[in-house]
């Protein structure tokens, strides 16, 4: 039940409607939030069991961040910013942009929060197929938040396996800067073999 509400049935945090959460799960978001913030910034993200994220410094000094929202707060406190350059600057459209594979929760997790907390301005509508056509979800950043939400039918968003669709100012940088922040994970884990 809901302590807040009261109304029997908590809502899940947006970035759980991508993945429930899970000790792999965190830890992936971990990691691509490391890469993401750049080996410049000086700060280390690791998974702290299933309770969100510990971010610690050069010096030593760690913060607990329970959700990536936080997390991305606690990062912008010290003075970092996602790695390479993100211009949401553009007009208005509708890009799709093809992932090999599918798409990775984690990284479009992470992601998103860093974009909510770093352009507090932006205005994006992310459509993510579900490679198996099990689902689609539906991401929204605006005004600093991130919202996500899972598609009731398939005539919603795009086919199955489909690209993932960026929509609104900027979407052609936003497109490109995602994508480019997903093929290093790709290309690691087909070296890897998984």
């Amino acid at each position: 039940m809901c302590g807040a509400c009261g109304a029997g049935r908590s809502v899940p945090r947006w970035e759980d409607v991508l993945a429930p959460p899970g000790r792999a799960v965190l830890a992936a978001r971990a990691a691509r939030a490391e890469r993401l913030l750049g080996p410049g910034s000086g700060l280390r993200v690791r998974a702290w069991l299933s309770a969100g994220y510990l971010l610690g410094d050069r010096v030593g000094r760690t913060v607990h961040a329970a959700d990536l929202d936080m997390l991305w707060r606690a990062a912008a406190g010290r003075g970092a910013r996602p790695a390479g350059r993100l211009s949401l600057r553009g007009p208005a459209a509708t890009v799709p942009v093809e992932v090999p594979g599918g798409w990775d929760p984690a990284t479009v997790a992470v992601w998103c929060a860093a974009v909510a907390r770093t352009e507090p301005d932006a205005s994006l509508e992310i459509t993510l197929p579900d490679p198996a056509g099990a689902r689609t979800v539906l991401v929204e950043i605006g005004s600093g938040a991130v919202r996500a939400r899972v598609l009731e039918t398939a005539s919603d968003g795009p086919e199955r396996g489909g690209a993932i669709l960026f929509r609104g100012v900027g979407a052609a940088g936003a497109a490109r800067h995602l994508t480019v922040c997903h093929l290093p994970v790709r290309a690691s884990e087909d070296l890897d073999g998984s």
